[in-house]
């Protein structure tokens, strides 16, 4: 850049033309502008290294910082400039250097009252000082704090604006509570937006971090009494404002009734607020706080007595009361894609509410969805496959938190019927059925940060209508059918095998791990067409490998199905899913005949504290051979009349599929009409 502004040639130009002036004699005389972009660049570059070899130098900028050593000893750091510099590039000095302060005077500043204890470090007001002279500053994740400092301080704007995107694109988890008191220090409004959208988002990972601990008092109040932020239970609240409070007693002691009156004790369970909220200390030791906990134990006892005298306005009354906080994350059984009674493939997703035991809508998928594979991860729900043709290799994931569906990397081919499971930090999808397949062998592999699907070395056998489970993220349990040469059921034969992840080895293995009730409840029905037709969302184990092992058994109790309806049994095409130690079974068709399938609307749950399978309330339309799962959403997305329009790519799908039909009509109504006339 020095090169280039040294005025050579080719930075220097003409422009205007020929002009015409008068001489002094009133002569015409002609004239021509001349324009050097590069002089003020060079000028720029000239001036900063007089700065640094101290040449007609006239102010002295003085500060203190630590020199880093052991001691921690202090150390005076002095850099000299221009005062005619400084003051063009920043009004600050202009105030401080033009008027009749002693900095005017003495031409000595004194830079004072750092953020840090340690002041600045020399580099980074060196490097902000050279910005302002050439403009020009490299700014890093270490040194941005420090610049920004610098840049409000000395009313630099532009640098000031550009620190504070630097910061957003910056933005993480690990740094959005740092980032978002920054923000606010600093007057950087769309920051502190960007900051404060991410840890509402966030907010029930957040309060796990040290971090949430060491914020001021009224940091922690504003969040308490943000009802968007999201969070997993109030109990979970009232623990981290317990433990807020415990890291410095005496000085957040005094805060703590405030902060309490924060928390919506209605949300937590009786039982809770009397053997844990009551007999905390701080909540003991004070007659406001344990008044608090009496008034919520009194509101559950009135939604008690109003459910058996189904009183509507007491029961009213209670459910504003103890209404969530729109941030609260709800469970919600999700019902994705399918068929519906009339032959559509359906891109409607409903949820069951669980608190609340009714359904809800849910955000389309953009695909139709017949036979595909459902999994969860931390983040979010993958939907993959289908055996539309059309949407066979589609994959897409909903995010709870932002209640939107979007789509990902594709699958390597069209199948149906597979396996997809979430190992660690990636998923795998394992086996399946084409359109045009007797199966496939095929192992592949995804990995959601490079949004990229890789073959893996392929099965033994053809695995269909495949189910997973996982163990100690790296076992993948395996029960499918696959193609066999006897004459049984459709010359298909159920196999289960454990895949080893790391060694990409399979074993046969007699059933899945008897770990809990769904794994019970599969090997109850592996045998039947319930279960091969059905679609099973996968689960993940903590236990380890060998614990696993030893659970595996030939020995399979079907006493979980005593309480069932036997019909149940003979549904194909439903959804299955778990809760906790809950199933859930919904939907499906009761009889395989294609021409007298009998879609239903009823969906099941299996009680693993009473022991006992109820009907819960009717889908809102019968569907089968959807995909269902459990997932924590905020309530703000559950509450009221949700209404959600149909994608706009499935909307023109829609309307060609309507012109075709109408067409159709059109030409039987004609040919209806010529044969009438030829009849008569």
């Amino acid at each position: 850049m020095a090169a280039a502004a040294a005025g050579g040639p080719d930075d220097c130009s003409r422009s205007g033309g020929a002009q015409t002036a008068l001489t002094g004699d009133g002569e015409p005389e002609e004239a021509e502008e001349f324009t050097c972009p590069g002089h003020s660049l060079e000028l720029s570059r000239r001036q900063n290294e007089q700065r640094k070899a101290g040449l007609f130098c006239d102010v002295t900028l003085v500060f203190t910082s630590s020199d880093g050593g052991v001691c921690g000893g202090e150390r005076v750091q002095t850099l000299s400039a221009h005062r005619s510099v400084l003051s063009a590039a920043s009004q600050y000095f202009t105030l401080m250097l033009g008027g009749q302060f002693s900095e005017a005077l003495s031409g000595r500043v004194e830079l004072r009252e750092w953020s840090s204890a340690t002041g600045p470090d020399p580099d980074t007001v060196e490097s902000v000082i050279q910005f302002i002279y050439t403009g020009e500053i490299r700014v890093t994740a270490a040194n941005v704090h420090e610049v920004l400092e610098l840049a409000d301080r000395f009313l630099l704007v532009q640098l000031k604006s550009f620190c504070g995107e630097f910061l957003m694109k910056k933005l993480s988890l690990a740094n959005c509570v740092a980032v978002h008191s920054l923000a606010h220090m600093y007057t950087l409004d769309q920051l502190a937006q960007g900051a404060a959208d991410m840890i509402r988002r966030n907010f029930h990972k957040i309060i796990h971090n040290e971090e949430f601990y060491t914020l001021p008092f009224h940091l922690v109040r504003d969040w308490l009494s943000d009802s968007e932020i999201t969070v997993d239970s109030e109990q979970e609240l009232f623990e981290a404002v317990v433990k807020w409070v415990h890291q410095s007693t005496e000085e957040q002691g005094k805060h703590f009734e405030e902060l309490f009156r924060l928390l919506r004790l209605q949300q937590m369970a009786p039982t809770y607020l009397t053997r844990v909220v009551r007999k905390e200390p701080l909540v003991a030791n004070s007659a406001a706080c344990l008044q608090l906990v009496s008034d919520a134990l009194e509101v559950h006892a009135v939604c008690f007595e109003s459910l058996k005298s189904t009183d509507l306005e007491l029961c009213t009354s209670y459910m504003v009361s103890s209404q969530p906080r729109f941030g609260q994350n709800m469970d919600v059984i999700m019902v994705v894609g399918g068929v519906s009674e009339g032959g559509d493939y359906l891109s409607e997703c409903v949820g069951y509410f669980v608190a609340e035991d009714r359904w809800v809508n849910l955000p389309h998928i953009h695909n139709h969805l017949d036979g595909h594979a459902i999994t969860v991860t931390d983040s979010h729900v993958y939907v993959a496959g289908s055996m539309e043709p059309g949407f066979a290799k589609t994959v897409e994931r909903y995010d709870p938190n932002l209640n939107t569906w979007e789509q990902v990397c594709s699958l390597t081919i069209r199948k149906h019927s597979f396996g997809l499971t979430c190992v660690g930090d990636v998923l795998y999808s394992i086996g399946g059925h084409g359109n045009f397949s007797p199966g496939f062998k095929d192992v592949t592999v995804y990995e959601p940060e490079l949004d990229q699907w890789h073959n893996l070395e392929p099965a033994p056998k053809i695995l269909r209508d495949v189910k997973t489970m996982s163990v100690e993220d790296r076992y993948v349990y395996v029960i499918a059918r696959t193609p066999v040469d006897i004459d049984n059921e459709d010359g298909l034969s159920t196999v289960t095998h454990c895949y080893d992840t790391e060694s990409h080895k399979w074993q046969e293995v007699e059933s899945l791990p008897l770990i809990d009730n769904y794994c019970i409840f599969q090997m109850a029905v592996a045998s039947t067409n319930f279960y091969h037709t059905a679609s099973c969302c996968p689960k993940s184990y903590k236990v380890t490998a060998e614990a696993a092992e030893q659970k595996i058994s030939s020995n399979i109790s079907d006493d979980i199905l005593d309480s069932l309806p036997p019909e149940v049994i003979s549904i194909e095409g439903a959804a299955v899913c778990y809760l906790g130690e809950d199933i859930f079974i919904i939907g499906g068709w009761r009889n395989s005949n294609n021409m007298d399938k009998q879609y239903r609307k009823e969906a099941y749950r299996y009680s693993s504290e009473r022991k006992r399978w109820t009907l819960l309330p009717p889908l809102p339309q019968p569907r089968c051979r959807a995909a269902a799962c459990h997932v924590r959403i905020p309530y703000q997305y559950l509450t009221g009349c949700q209404r959600y329009p149909m994608p706009q790519n499935l909307a023109r799908q829609r309307d060609r599929m309507q012109q075709m039909q109408q067409l159709h009509r059109r030409t039987l109504n004609l040919r209806r009409q010529l044969q009438s006339q030829i009849e008569c």
